[in-house]
């Protein structure tokens, strides 16, 4: 969830609303950097995130996730058969709050916010397969655990040219603990941190439009159950990102990207990533009566 975060600061009376879908094709199974010639298994998750930002003043905001989130996992065992298991629900909701703490109203060309908040566990972490045996806690919907969120972006404007800008975005997710994993067991994640550096250009075909292009570094930590770390979990990951913006009108935007994994090592054989795609509609409602009371 954390690198699916896209809105920043909200004007102060105003509500942002940003619906993502991210599909991500996990097919790819590596042993640390070597990929294996193994068809024999997939996964695939589906999330459709809504991400809602309102701007308390004309620095502060506060932001609420709110993730649906399907799994699902192919296998292909002896003589044929097939395996094929799926969950779906309700994910770990999220609260950021946010500070634009570089208005590049004050200091030419320069933007900056940053974020933290709680995430809950909201999402369900007891799916069993047709046996009646709990799913691993990858194949849940939540994570079971209270974590810490870290945000934060910056850009720099003009940078050689008015249309072209530097922007880095940094997130950060310290974990806590599912003491009731398996209903005997306790499950962590490992702890993860992702940074994104790229460009972006803004042009006009049409409509008002931005091309750009990311570098994004992915590091987990291993998870650990009952103490002790959880074999073939965590690694480093780093994506290439290329994507479009595009301005329907001034208060509605859409969004494609895409994820081309570059580089991987990872802590022993597990499935990753083979490509992921991401698509977002934002939209800028601003609240004209100030005493309006939001239910």
């Amino acid at each position: 969830m954390g690198g699916s975060l896209g809105l920043g600061t909200a004007e102060r009376k105003s509500i942002q609303l940003l619906v993502t879908y991210d599909y991500n094709a996990i097919n790819d199974l590596m042993d640390g950097s070597r990929r294996l010639p193994d068809d024999t298994r997939s996964r695939t998750t589906h999330s459709s995130i809504l991400e809602i930002n309102y701007g308390l003043t004309s620095r502060f905001s506060i932001a609420g996730v709110f993730p649906l989130i399907r799994q699902e996992r192919d296998i292909n065992a002896y003589a044929g058969a097939r395996d094929l298991t799926a969950t779906q629900g309700l994910g770990d909701v999220a609260m950021l709050f946010k500070i634009r703490v570089l208005n590049p109203e004050k200091i030419s060309n320069w933007e900056g916010v940053v974020g933290a908040g709680p995430k809950f566990p909201t999402g369900r972490t007891t799916f069993a397969n047709n046996l009646g045996l709990a799913l691993p806690a990858d194949m849940q919907p939540g994570s079971g655990s209270w974590d810490g969120l870290f945000w934060s972006f910056f850009q720099k404007r003009n940078i050689y040219h008015p249309n072209l800008s530097l922007m880095g975005v940094a997130t950060m997710r310290i974990t806590g603990e599912n003491e009731n994993y398996n209903q005997t067991q306790i499950y962590r994640f490992g702890n993860e941190f992702q940074f994104n550096l790229g460009g972006n250009y803004s042009a006009y075909l049409h409509w008002p439009l931005d091309i750009f292009a990311w570098v994004r570094y992915r590091n987990q930590a291993e998870d650990f159950i009952d103490g002790s770390a959880f074999p073939g979990s965590g690694g480093q990951w780093v994506y290439f990102t290329p994507g479009v913006n595009i301005h329907f009108l001034n208060n509605l935007s859409f969004r494609l990207s895409g994820d081309i994994p570059l580089y991987r090592q990872l802590n022993g054989t597990q499935l990753t990533t083979s490509y992921r795609i991401t698509l977002s509609l934002s939209y800028n409602l601003p609240l004209q009566n100030e005493s309006l009371i939001l239910n």
